[in-house]
């Protein structure tokens, strides 16, 4: 908590917190759903083509998908960072994904 001239600014409240652990736990869903499978809104997800494609056409699509589904559907948050680790030798990739809340 923060004073300033008798006013009180609290940062990372619990009602702060609360949102952004919804803010986390839907872009988890958006990003962990096969495009296609969600029924009355085919467009939620990542399109499953992208375990076909060689890896540096399939980081850079599943990234441009991942901003614009965050842009799309969770405009509280921004993207600010993707990056990948490679998992194994079998080419397994993990996307990590840095946001930053804005606030809304």
């Amino acid at each position: 908590m923060l004073v300033i001239d008798g006013v009180q600014i609290i940062l990372n409240g619990s009602h702060e917190r609360r949102v952004r652990q919804e803010i986390v736990e839907k872009i988890r869903f958006l990003l962990t759903c096969t495009k296609g499978t969600i029924p009355m809104n085919r467009e939620i997800g990542i399109d499953s083509d992208i375990l076909d494609l060689p890896l540096y056409m399939a980081q850079n699509k599943f990234t441009v998908s991942a901003m614009e589904l965050i842009e799309t559907f969770e405009p509280r948050a921004a993207v600010d960072e993707i990056r990948f680790i490679q998992s194994g030798n079998a080419g397994n990739l993990i996307p990590k994904v840095v946001l930053t809340y804005n606030g809304s």
